[in-house]
């Protein structure tokens, strides 16, 4: 077992101004909006995984689908090579509720980070992870499923 701060860091993009790039802030990662262009930012690629630190919503995970700058609600989540990046987005999922019981700050609230660096996670082998992860995809498949039939 360890702690999630030993697995995962939430950290910040590079800071680029080289192109005109998506904001891509909450809005437009839950297809609300269009975007918008701005021309310096934290760069974010394609496909990088972020969590909302900052908002009633904190805790919340969101991927990139395109490149863009990162918004300023964001961290990205840097997942160590040595874990399942679905298996560690399981774990964090299974801690929204108690991210959002929890959040810090009075004006705008935010992510509790002490108490997300300090999750427990117990950490079966690579391949153990990935068999929960495809289980627990078959599971949320199949309520979705039913859900859908009622």
């Amino acid at each position: 077992m360890t702690s999630m701060q030993n697995i995962c860091q939430l950290r910040d993009g590079e800071k680029r101004n080289d192109n005109p790039r998506i904001n891509l802030d909450v809005k437009y990662l839950r297809g609300k909006s269009e975007g918008e262009m701005v021309t310096s930012g934290k760069y974010v690629p394609s496909g990088s995984t972020m969590i909302l630190v900052d908002g009633e919503n904190s805790g919340e995970i969101f991927t990139s689908v395109i490149e863009g700058y990162q918004g300023s609600t964001f961290k990205l989540l840097d997942v160590s090579s040595e874990m399942n990046m679905g298996f560690v987005l399981l774990v964090i999922k299974s801690h929204q509720q108690e991210f959002r019981e929890n959040k810090v700050g009075s004006a705008i609230p935010h992510l509790n980070k002490k108490l997300f660096k300090e999750i427990a996670v117990m950490i079966p082998p690579i391949e153990e992870q990935q068999r929960i992860v495809e289980s627990t995809q078959q599971y949320l498949n199949l309520l979705e499923f039913i859900s859908d039939k009622l």
